[in-house]
């Protein structure tokens, strides 16, 4: 049966997208995500501009240094942990999140996020630039496990129990589920998603032009590095030193502290809002953050991922999804 539109004719039979089959089963193993991402326009657009440079992908791999890296001084330990492990830099971005960013960076698992820690994430990742990381694999060789997957591993998982000191949230010295300073991305298909998110036309093509040159970002990492550190005043994000100094800060936010103190369970709702309003001033800001991300419900419970996290494993075993 035939569909008609104003724009032309849609049969039934008709592709839902314009990807070459081959192209995504390279860049992933979830045939969820091969479903939902060949639909997905930021994809679509980095498919075009990497299509024919798969191997720079698969070499290739982004981590983004939120706010919170600047505040709690991690961005030299993370570089430092990045190059240990062979992975280096080959261009820089520096964003400002949004509500639009944010929600489009993880489209795909805030279904289970509670309200409050969607809420959390706009304040944190609004409060400063991030910097985007774009790092070359020097250990990559074709036939390996492409730099995203290694890097996702050498993460480690969000459980401080399951931990090893190598990786890099124990390096980082990860403080809570959203005070974690990095968000990388974990398989190549999502390299290309997100760089279509942060960056337009223009800066894509400067982005892939300086992957295939083998471009020195370092430079131009260390000049963000020490810019934001000189707009970020230096925190050192621990729960009870924050309610601490809140408690001697005049106003609303000293009354929350000082009504905690005596006792009183402070809604994560009057947190944020006292965040979002600015009613603490600048010097108390990373002081109620800290508070709001040690205290929220981050998940709600009985929902299920979308699709399941790709693990190191599955890219070991060879096998690509299916066209």
């Amino acid at each position: 049966m035939n569909t008609q539109t104003s724009l032309g004719t849609a049969h039934a039979t008709d592709a839902f997208h314009d990807i070459p089959p081959a192209l995504i089963a390279a860049v992933t193993r979830s045939a969820t995500k091969a479903r939902l991402y060949g639909v997905d326009n930021y994809f679509r657009e980095s498919s075009r501009l990497f299509g024919n440079d798969l191997d720079a992908v698969l070499g290739i791999t982004l981590c983004v240094l939120k706010p919170e890296a600047a505040a709690g001084r991690r961005y030299r330990r993370a570089l430092e942990a990045l190059r240990d492990n062979g992975f280096r830099p080959v261009d820089v971005v520096r964003f400002r999140h949004n509500r639009l960013t944010v929600r489009e960076t993880w489209r795909f698992q805030l279904n289970f996020a509670s309200g409050e820690r969607i809420d959390a994430m706009d304040l944190v990742l609004g409060s400063a630039d991030s910097v985007l990381l774009v790092l070359k694999d020097e250990r990559w060789a074709p036939g390996r496990v492409p730099a995203a997957v290694r890097l996702t591993a050498l993460k480690g998982p969000s459980d401080p129990a399951q931990r090893r000191p190598e990786h890099l949230r124990s390096r980082l010295g990860a403080v809570n589920g959203l005070f974690n300073f990095t968000h990388t991305s974990d398989e190549p298909i999502d390299v290309m998603r997100e760089i279509a998110i942060v960056c337009d036309g223009q800066r894509r093509e400067l982005l892939r032009a300086r992957v295939l040159d083998g471009y020195d970002a370092l430079p131009e990492a260390a000049d963000a590095f020490d810019d934001l550190e000189a707009q970020v005043a230096e925190h050192d994000l621990d729960l009870e030193n924050s309610w601490r100094r809140l408690a001697q800060a005049p106003g609303h936010v000293g009354d929350l502290a000082r009504a905690r103190a005596a006792g009183q369970e402070i809604p994560v709702r009057a947190v944020a809002r006292a965040v979002r309003d600015g009613s603490a001033g600048p010097a108390h800001h990373w002081d109620l953050l800290s508070v709001l991300t040690h205290t929220l419900r981050f998940n709600e419970p009985g929902i299920g991922r979308i699709f399941a996290n790709v693990l190191l494993s599955a890219w070991q075993d060879t096998a690509a999804v299916g066209a």
